[in-house]
């Protein structure tokens, strides 16, 4: 029951503060309307990405001693490998794709792991 209260906390967090995020460089950044991962919204990908999150807590929670150590260095981890997607797109010249743009990305990335590890390794143990 904590992991979903855990992860329920940082979906309220986490869905706002991107959409802010997103909105920000959009004005501040004039990120062009060509760039793919800002076509729409990203809230249903932050979601994606928090419940993916909770329930790999959950079973590092099953499998492991210490899951809120391992926790943080997996999900440092799959934060790494987040980021490799938002470079490629600056690397293969994707329409749209700037610097700020793809670094807005990387923000959201950033902020989410740094939400849904507190929220889990805080709450849910």
């Amino acid at each position: 029951m904590r992991i979903v209260l855990a992860t329920a906390i940082a979906l309220v967090l986490a869905v706002p503060l991107n959409l802010a995020i997103e909105a920000f460089a959009r004005q501040a950044f004039a990120v062009p309307p060509e760039f793919e991962p800002f076509q729409g919204t990203v809230a249903p990908y932050t979601a994606g990405g928090v419940v993916l999150a909770g329930a790999a807590f959950a079973v590092l929670r099953r499998v492991v001693r210490d899951p809120a150590r391992v926790y943080v260095r997996v999900a440092i981890g799959a934060l790494v490998l987040s980021w490799i997607p938002d470079v490629a797109l600056l690397v293969i010249h994707d329409p749209g794709a700037t610097v700020p743009g793809v670094a807005s990305l990387m923000a959201m990335h950033t902020l989410t792991a740094a939400i849904v590890v507190t929220s889990l390794t805080r709450i849910a143990r």
